[in-house]
Parts: structure tokens; C-alpha cells; sequence
């Protein structure tokens, strides 16, 4: 695709809405583009969430994590149940959903996702939740039946999870070419809002679906204008360019809750910022040196100079708001005396004096990477740098391009970098810890342990979520004594929006959830809501 063309999109179905006044119209600034309006190869939260707007899940999840496995609300499907042995879960597919060309959702759609979701051809990100699914069958249009292989807290989360996709378009494309395609059109939606044009690193435009079987959504036109200088988006935010603008600059969050034209939100961000260790590598190999590179940081400085205090510093990687997480677990202390003495004991010291301390003639001296765009990443290595230098480690920053900072990982060719990770509101440690996950995960750092591994597999198939809890306490105390990452902190996220925008609800798992029931109120001085209009296609 050529940067800048539109994309079209297929006529609209007869009833469809033509283009909202701008009135009627919300813009929101995000800082990249997405890569995909399938999720099943997409690799973006953008993407997530746009995709989440146009097609509907089986169930709606709620935002109820904090106390167990979620609940889920009717979407695609108006009702479920289980059988008596807790095996079987049968959906019941409302008649009212529609594909936005008219035809009705049924189940031969959702078992052509389900074999999407599971195909190694696919090789989707999110493959795992289905582990525990043995078969998926129809036994009529409106019913679909999935069979598991064991009872677990997450048999509903886990056969809802995945968009369902019309089969009569999405299968015009082999699984096997999936990788290999762009999905950034979407002709055929199910969901609130259905694509109106895309411009590559410019714009994505939604528009009401007319078709859509639940409530009108409130609002005719949102637009996803991609600015991915962060001073130059939030410029947009102040004069109006822009209505909404997800995690602001802690530095800038005082100043702009004083604003009258915008609403600021503050949330329990489901990420943490880390830094994750090659332990193949020689210098990170030993849990004991990774312990002590963690005693070296100051992570509250960090949270108080670059976060403004809006964060804290945590030890699990297990987000401290999920019903899984510990709360007795301490984070390792800030102790440069500790750590020189644990790096001492293994073998790192500085024998030749320049302040950089070696073992068998090799310095401890190793790239910290971060990735362009993210200013607050390349300062968190700054400030490491300055930390781990104190006690004798000479790390050096790097800022590495986006797309090579990822490839990097995936072929795990790097020392050491500061990255984030967003965790679902699923409690599942597999795709990040679990050996398994070196090839086919986010377990970058070739972390492999057979102690987690075992608990990790015992905890996903348990079915008492007090023994489950057990059992994830056991697992965080393994992460803490081995540190295959450096947990920094977790983030306070405050969104901001314009004041004329009404029924605004943001949550933790995504603040474009509730998009649908977002309405405009007003304008601003200007006399519209979003004063910024797209380019002519070049």
C-alpha cells in the first residue's frame, strides 16, 4: 500500500448512514498506526480496540477483573450455558445480529474464527487461550458448542475471546496467506461502527453501522488521526485539533486539569514497564546477578522523576489490580551496597580499576535498548544507566527504530531492553514465562525454569480460583527470586477529553470500550467537536 492513498471501502448497504456533520463528530489522537483489522494478525492494542468497535466478540466482557475471572454480557450471542459436568458450554446466537451487508451472523461464522484462532498457519499471538478447547461444533445456525477438555475459571473468557469474522468474506483469503495480508479493509462488520475510509499513517475513519443489532451508537463519525510526535499531539489536544488523547505526559497532567474545554481520567493502567535480561546471555545468566541488577535501580526515583509520582514501583508481573496478584510480595529493596555485594559473590569485580567491574577479563558492560517514539522509555534507560553505573555495570542506551526494536526480540539478538507489557484481564503467565513461550511468545529473555513452568501449567487448569490464587502466589515468588525481568512500576494512565464530549467511560482494559455510548454534547469555541479535517487522498 502507498502511504497517504485512501483506502475505500465497499458501498454502503442500503439504509446506511451518509458522512456525519462534523458536529456529529469525534476525533481521537493515537501516536501509531494499526497493522491489522484482523485480529488474528494483528499485533497492535490499536488494533485491538478498533477491531473491537467492528466486530463483535460472543460475549461482551465486563470490566470485573479486580474480583475474579470476568463476566461477560450478551453480544453476538444473546445467552450460554453450561452442562452439568462443566465440560460443555453451548451459546445461543441472537437472531437480530447482522453483517452490515445484511446477512445474518450465524454459527458457521464463529466456527471459521474459532479455526482461524487455532491454525498454525494463522499463528496468532493469542492462540493459547484456546488450549483448553477440544472441539467447537454447530449443531444448527444459531448454536455453537464448545467441548473442553478440563473445568477451569476462564472457560467463558477463553471461548469468547477472539472477534468473529464473516466467513463469506474472510474466507476468500487462505488461512495460510493470512500472515502475509494486509486486513486493513473492512467491508463486512458486526459491530457499532463500520470502517469509512483508512489512510495509511494519517487517518482511521469510523462511521455508525446502520445494521447493528444493539443500541445506536451515539456518536456518527470517530476518527483515529495518527500523530506519533507526542508534543505535537498534545498541541493538537490543546487547540482543538483533537478530542481525546490517551495517556498524557506526566509532566503535563497538573497543568491540564486546570483546563476548562477538557476532562481528565485517571487509571490503573494493565501494563507495567520492565526491563527484560538475555539470560542466554553470559552476563544475565545467573538469577543471582539479575537480583542484584534490580537492587541497583532506584525505581521509586524513576516514578518520582519521570512519572510525577503517577505510578508505583511493584514486584510481580501480575498486575496489582487483577484478584490473582499478592499483595504480601515486596519488591526487592534499592540497595547498591546489596547488589555490589551479590555481584561480588559472583564473581564481578574490578580488577583493573576503571570502574567498570569484569570477570575472567570481560567488563560488565552491555547495550540497553529502547525504541524510538517513546520518550519516556529512552529516559528510564538514561536514568538506569546513571543507577547501574554506581555500582560498577556499564550499561549503554541505545534507541533502536520500532520495527527493528521488535524484531530484534523475536529472534532474542539484544542484551537488554526497556520495554512494557500490557496484560489482558485474563491472569496467564504462559506466554511470558513459560518456556514454551521462547519460540512462539512474549518470552523474549529465553527465561526457561521447570519449577515455572510447573506451576504455571498447574494454575491455568485449575478450577478453584482460591487454589488458582495459591498457586499464582507461588509463581510470582519464583519471578521475584529469579528476576528474568526488572519490573520498574506500574502506571497511573490519565486520558483526557474534550468537555463537550458526554458519557464519556473509560476503563483499565480499554478507554474505547464504551465509545458507543459516547455522544457530543457540543462544540467547542470553534463550533464543532474535532476541527481537524483529512488530507485529499494523494
Amino acid at each position: 500500500m502507498i502511504a497517504g492513498l485512501a483506502v475505500p471501502v465497499s458501498a454502503r448497504p442500503e439504509g446506511a448512514p451518509q458522512a456525519s456533520s462534523a458536529v456529529d463528530r469525534v476525533v481521537i489522537g493515537v501516536r501509531a498506526d494499526l497493522d491489522s483489522l484482523n485480529i488474528y494478525t494483528a499485533s497492535t492494542i490499536l488494533a485491538q480496540e478498533i477491531s473491537d468497535l467492528l466486530f463483535l466478540h460472543l460475549g461482551a466482557e465486563q470490566a470485573d477483573f479486580d474480583k475474579g475471572p470476568p463476566t461477560f454480557a450478551p453480544a453476538l450471542a444473546r445467552s450460554w450455558e453450561t452442562s452439568s459436568d462443566g465440560l460443555t458450554l453451548t451459546f445461543q446466537l441472537d437472531p437480530a445480529a447482522r453483517w452490515s451487508d445484511g446477512r445474518p451472523v450465524t454459527s458457521a461464522d464463529a466456527l471459521f474464527s474459532h479455526r482461524a484462532a487455532v491454525s498454525p498457519d494463522v499463528g496468532w499471538v493469542g492462540r493459547e487461550v484456546k488450549d483448553f478447547i477440544a472441539s467447537v461444533d454447530a449443531p444448527d445456525e444459531r448454536t455453537v458448542r464448545y467441548r473442553f477438555t478440563r473445568r477451569y475459571p476462564y472457560q467463558l473468557m477463553d471461548a469468547s475471546e477472539g472477534n468473529v469474522l464473516p466467513v463469506h468474506e474472510y474466507s476468500r483469503t487462505p488461512l495460510a496467506e493470512w500472515p502475509k495480508s494486509s486486513f486493513t479493509t473492512a467491508p463486512v462488520v458486526s459491530g457499532p461502527y463500520r470502517l469509512a475510509a483508512y489512510r495509511q499513517n494519517e487517518a482511521i475513519e469510523l462511521e455508525r453501522n446502520a445494521a447493528y443489532h444493539g443500541p445506536r451508537a451515539g456518536i456518527g463519525r470517530v476518527v483515529f488521526r495518527i500523530i506519533p510526535d507526542e508534543v505535537t499531539l498534545l498541541a493538537e489536544l490543546e487547540s482543538g485539533g483533537i478530542d481525546v488523547m490517551e495517556n498524557l505526559p506526566a509532566r503535563q497532567v497538573a497543568r491540564l486539569a486546570t483546563s476548562k474545554d477538557l476532562t481528565l481520567t485517571r487509571l490503573h493502567d494493565l501494563s507495567y514497564t520492565y526491563i527484560s535480561w538475555n539470560t542466554r546471555s553470559g552476563l544475565f545468566s545467573d538469577p543471582v546477578v539479575r537480583r542484584a541488577l534490580t537492587m541497583a535501580i532506584d525505581r521509586q526515583a524513576i516514578v518520582d522523576g519521570l512519572l510525577f509520582g503517577l505510578g508505583k514501583v511493584t514486584a510481580s508481573p501480575i498486575i496489582s489490580l487483577f484478584w490473582a496478584h499478592d499483595p504480601s510480595l515486596a519488591p526487592l529493596p534499592y540497595d547498591p551496597a546489596g547488589a555490589r555485594e551479590l555481584l561480588a559473590r559472583s564473581g564481578w569485580k574490578d580488577s583493573d580499576g576503571d570502574g567498570v567491574l569484569d570477570r575472567n577479563g570481560v567488563p560488565f558492560r552491555f547495550n540497553l535498548e529502547s525504541n524510538q517514539g517513546s520518550k519516556l522509555r529512552n529516559d528510564v534507560a538514561v536514568m538506569v544507566q546513571d543507577h547501574l553505573r554506581r555500582v560498577g555495570v556499564d550499561a549503554r542506551p541505545r534507541v533502536i527504530e520500532w520495527g527493528a526494536f521488535v524484531a530484534k526480540h523475536e529472534k532474542h539478538d539484544f542484551d537488554a531492553f526497556v520495554g512494557s507489557q500490557r496484560e489482558a484481564t485474563k491472569v496467564d503467565l504462559k506466554s511470558l514465562l513459560h518456556s514454551s513461550a521462547v519460540q512462539s511468545g512474549y518470552n523474549y529473555g529465553a527465561y526457561a525454569s521447570r519449577e515455572m513452568d510447573r506451576i504455571v501449567d498447574l494454575a491455568r487448569e485449575e478450577a478453584d480460583t482460591v487454589k488458582a490464587k495459591e498457586l499464582w502466589a507461588r509463581a510470582q515468588k519464583v519471578f521475584l527470586d529469579e528476576q528474568p525481568l526488572t519490573i520498574l512500576f506500574e502506571r497511573l494512565r490519565v486520558n483526557a477529553a474534550s468537555s463537550r464530549l458526554k458519557g464519556v467511560r473509560m476503563s483499565p482494559r480499554s478507554a474505547f470500550a464504551g465509545l458507543a455510548s459516547w455522544r457530543v454534547a457540543g462544540s467547542r469555541a470553534s463550533g464543532q467537536v474535532g476541527v481537524w479535517k483529512p488530507r485529499a487522498g494523494r
